[in-house]
C-alpha cells in the first residue's frame, strides 16, 4: 500500500488540508486465462473454450485521530472501474461505527476460499452452459447501510448491519454476524454465524430473502481445514419458500513453504424447491499460488465440475493467472 502525501505549501497556507493529511492508495492487477472442456454445446464458427480476463482493483483509504483517541476513516475500492465500494468509519474502544457498503458481516466473517479472492477461482467459472443459479453467493447483495461491530470480547466479536434498498424498495435488509476465534494449544479454531434478511420489496413481488450461514476453520501449523454452510431463500408474498439454494464447502489449504500455498476446495450446491428443473452444481477445485517475488503472485487452478439443470453440463476448466501488488 502506498502513502501518497496530499499536503503543499500553499495548500496548508491556505488551510485547506493538514499538514499530516494523507492518502493510501493501493490495489492491483491480474491477468487470467482460463481454458475449458464441457458438454453442454459444440462451438459455432468463430468460438471457441477459452478466454482471458483482466482485472484491476483500487483501494484508497485516509484516517485521522482525534485528541480524545478516536480514529476517524475512510475507504473506497474501485473494481474494474465498474464495481465499487464506500465507508466512512468511527473507531474506539466502544468497537466501530460505519456508514457504507464495505464494512458488513457477509463481507468479512466468511470462510470460503472460493469467494475469498486468495486464489484464482474468485472469478466466476466461465465454462459454457453452466447454470450459476445453483451456486449461493455470500449472504444478501451487499447495500448501503450503517454497521456497527464490537470490539473484541473474550474471543467474540459481532457486527449488525441495517441497509437502504433504495427509495423505490421497502426490502430494507438487516444482516448480523457473529465470530469466534480460539486457540487450543498449537491449534486455532474460528467459527462464525451470519444471517440476513429483506422483506418483499413491494409487498407482492414475491422476493423476501432470508438467508443463513455457518462454518468454521480449524488450523494447525501451515495446514487449515474448513466447512461453510448457505442456505438462501426466497419466498413468495404469501410466506411460501419458493428458491431454497442450499451450498456446502468442503477445503483443506496447506502452506508448503512461505511462497507456495496450496488447496483442495469440495463444492455441492442445489435448489430443492426448484422440481422442474431440479438444479444441481458439483465441483471439486484443485489450486495453489505462489509468490514470484514480493508483490508477484502466479495463480494456477484446475476445477472440474459436473451440473444437472435445465441444461445438463460436465468437464473440467483450468486457470493461470499473473497479479502485481502496487
Amino acid at each position: 500500500m502506498r502513502k501518497v502525501l496530499l499536503t503543499t505549501t500553499a495548500l496548508v497556507a491556505l488551510g485547506g488540508v493538514s499538514a499530516v493529511s494523507a492518502l493510501e492508495i493501493g490495489g492491483y492487477q491480474r491477468v487470467t486465462y482460463s481454458s475449458w472442456d464441457d458438454t453442454a454445446s459444440a462451438e459455432s464458427a468463430g468460438t471457441n473454450d477459452s478466454k482471458f480476463d483482466d482485472y484491476t482493483r483500487f483501494n484508497f483509504k485516509h484516517s485521522v485521530t482525534t485528541d480524545s483517541g478516536l480514529t476517524a476513516s475512510m475507504f473506497a475500492r474501485i473494481n474494474n472501474a465498474a464495481e465499487s465500494y464506500e465507508e466512512i468509519k468511527i473507531s474506539g474502544d466502544f468497537g466501530s461505527l460505519s456508514v457504507g457498503d464495505f464494512t458488513q458481516a457477509g463481507n468479512f466473517y466468511y470462510n470460503s476460499l472460493i469467494n475469498d479472492g486468495k486464489y484464482v477461482d474468485d472469478n466466476a467459472q466461465t465454462f459454457d452452459g453452466v447454470s450459476q443459479s445453483a451456486a449461493a453467493t455470500i449472504m444478501a447483495a451487499t447495500t448501503v447501510g450503517i454497521t456497527y461491530e464490537t470490539p473484541n470480547i473474550a474471543g467474540f466479536k459481532a457486527m449488525v448491519t441495517r441497509g437502504d434498498s433504495g427509495t423505490a424498495s421497502v426490502a430494507d435488509p438487516t444482516e448480523m454476524g457473529v465470530i469466534y476465534s480460539t486457540g487450543m494449544g498449537d491449534t486455532n479454531v474460528t467459527a462464525h454465524v451470519i444471517t440476513a434478511t429483506a422483506d418483499d420489496s413491494t409487498g407482492s413481488a414475491g422476493d423476501e430473502v432470508d438467508n443463513l450461514e455457518y462454518g468454521v476453520v480449524v488450523a494447525n501449523g501451515p495446514i487449515d481445514v474448513r466447512y461453510s454452510n448457505a442456505s438462501n431463500e426466497t419466498k413468495s408474498a404469501a410466506g411460501v419458500t419458493t428458491s431454497d439454494i442450499q451450498t456446502s464447502e468442503y477445503a483443506i489449504q496447506y502452506k508448503v513453504s512461505s511462497d507456495l500455498v496450496a488447496a483442495v476446495i469440495i463444492t455441492d450446491s442445489k435448489d430443492p424447491k426448484d422440481t422442474t428443473d431440479n438444479p444441481k452444481l458439483d465441483q471439486t477445485v484443485f489450486a495453489a499460488r505462489y509468490d514470484i517475488a514480493p508483490g508477484l503472485r502466479f495463480y494456477a487452478s484446475y476445477v472440474d465440475f459436473d451440473y444437472e439443470g435445465a441444461t445438463n453440463n460436465a468437464g473440467s476448466q483450468t486457470n493461470l493467472a499473473l497479479r502485481i501488488d502496487f
